[in-house]
């Protein structure tokens, strides 16, 4: 009996995290901390909706695992979830700051789940992020994209993340 070969699937995956969690969590408990949680997953559907070629892949945490089909559409919706975030944030109306990573290559489809070097590389690069930062890997954006979803790069430079061998360069991206 032969067994069946992954599937896979090429997009783009964004990992989120909203910064200080851990110590907003302590400071005002469970409850209140679930509920900032509960806008998180709500601010992302609302952006998501519309976008039949996206969708939320699970909640991490504090944070979420977000997959894309196209690159454009990634890059275009990431940017409007960090907005509507720390607009949020800004406003007094969301009390943490977000770190965004964005990667794009292979997954192997686990059911609703996937997994493969592109889920770390994207876990990874979020781990770079500062607050308020969209950081993505060179295999994640072109010029084209940014320029029609009306964004900017500045280069990061290659920078080494733990587990994969070669470097990964990577840029901040940013609105015009």
């Amino acid at each position: 009996m032969t067994e069946a070969q992954p599937n896979t699937q090429t997009g783009s995956i964004l990992f989120t995290d909203l910064v200080g969690f851990t110590e907003f969590n302590d400071a005002v408990g469970d409850i209140a901390a679930v509920d900032v949680l509960d806008q998180q997953v709500a601010m992302a559907r609302d952006i998501l909706c519309g976008h039949g070629h996206a969708r939320i892949v699970k909640e991490l945490g504090d944070g979420l695992m977000l997959w894309f089909d196209g690159a454009r559409c990634a890059v275009e919706q990431s940017m409007r979830l960090l907005k509507a975030i720390e607009g949020a944030r800004d406003a007094g109306d969301f009390p943490l700051s977000i770190r965004m990573g964005l990667h794009r290559g292979p997954a192997v489809v686990r059911g609703s789940d996937l997994a493969g070097q592109t889920i770390n590389i994207g876990a990874r690069v979020a781990d770079l992020a500062g607050p308020g930062e969209l950081l993505a890997t060179d295999d994640a954006v072109t010029p084209d994209d940014l320029d029609r979803a009306g964004l900017r790069s500045h280069p990061v430079g290659p920078v080494q993340v733990k587990g994969v061998s070669s470097a990964i360069w990577i840029q901040r991206i940013e609105p015009n």
